[in-house]
């Protein structure tokens, strides 16, 4: 992504971009938030998936919540061993542990996303987290262990076909 590209995103003060090397850019903490609390709200709205962005976020078997520009929460990274989980009823990503400032805000990309092969969407992961599942494709490559150990942060729709 490009620079240019920044122009016109709308961070909120708490939060901002930076660049990240291989990924591009993140969103990183601009003060110390403690866990619970709300770190960022999800903008958009449930659009269908052929027409969704990549920084979209799956809803439902067809649908995602997106938006038609850039915003903060796109800049949002993976990491296997996240400091935010997103609850999406309320559309609040959630800090799992204390954040501190300059710290790079991520959330587990598997609690929210089925199958990203399916759009195209998989890659190998870069997180660097003792955790690293290596190649993120969706939920639904994951082994029983794997699902356990994220079960209590996963979406309504994930929870729906959690088989464990």
């Amino acid at each position: 992504m490009q620079t240019d590209r920044l122009r016109g995103v709308v961070v909120p003060e708490t939060l901002k971009i930076v660049p990240a090397g291989s990924k591009g850019f993140s969103l990183v903490a601009n003060r110390r938030f403690r866990s619970g609390e709300k770190v960022c709200f999800l903008a958009g709205e449930p659009v269908d998936a052929d027409v969704s962005t990549p920084e979209a976020v799956q809803i439902s078997d067809t649908q995602f919540i997106d938006t038609d520009h850039l915003v903060a929460e796109d800049f949002i990274n993976h990491s296997c061993s996240p400091n935010t989980w997103l609850d999406i009823e309320r559309r609040w990503f959630i800090a799992l542990r204390d954040i501190s400032r300059g710290e790079e805000i991520t959330y587990h990309y598997l609690t929210t996303e089925w199958d990203m092969e399916v759009w195209g969407a998989d890659f190998r992961c870069a997180c660097g987290s003792p955790d690293c599942l290596g190649h993120i494709r969706g939920f639904k490559y994951l082994t029983r262990d794997e699902k356990l150990r994220i079960k209590p942060i996963l979406s309504p729709l994930l929870r729906e076909k959690c088989e464990v």
